[in-house]
C-alpha cells in the first residue's frame, strides 16, 4: 500500500499500512512498516502525526524529515479536498 493509500485509509477512519516486505529480484525484503494507521492515528515510523478526536483532524506540523513533510503535506491537501476540519498544532 502506498503512502497516498494509507493516508487515505486513515481519512476514511480504517486501518492501513506500508508494506512489511518487498520482493527485489525474487527474493522478500524486509521494509518495515513507515507509514500506519489505526484508523484514529497516522503514525509514521513511531511518531503520531495526525490523529482524530472530536470529529477533528488534528495535524502534527513539526519538522521531521523530508519525507515526512511530504506526507504532512499530502496529508493536509487530501483532507482539504474531503473539507475535514483541520487543527494544526506544533509540538
Amino acid at each position: 500500500m502506498s503512502n497516498e493509500k494509507v493516508i487515505l485509509q486513515f481519512l476514511d477512519k480504517r486501518a492501513g499500512h506500508t508494506p512489511t516486505r518487498d520482493i527485489v529480484n525474487g527474493v522478500y525484503v524486509y521494509k518495515g512498516q513507515t507509514l500506519k494507521t489505526n484508523g484514529l492515528e497516522l503514525i509514521n515510523y513511531n511518531t503520531i502525526i495526525a490523529f482524530w478526536e472530536d470529529g477533528k483532524l488534528h495535524i502534527n506540523t513539526h519538522k521531521y524529515s523530508t519525507t515526512t513533510s511530504k506526507i504532512q503535506t499530502q496529508l493536509k491537501r487530501l483532507a482539504q479536498e474531503r473539507g475535514c476540519e483541520i487543527i494544526e498544532y506544533n509540538i
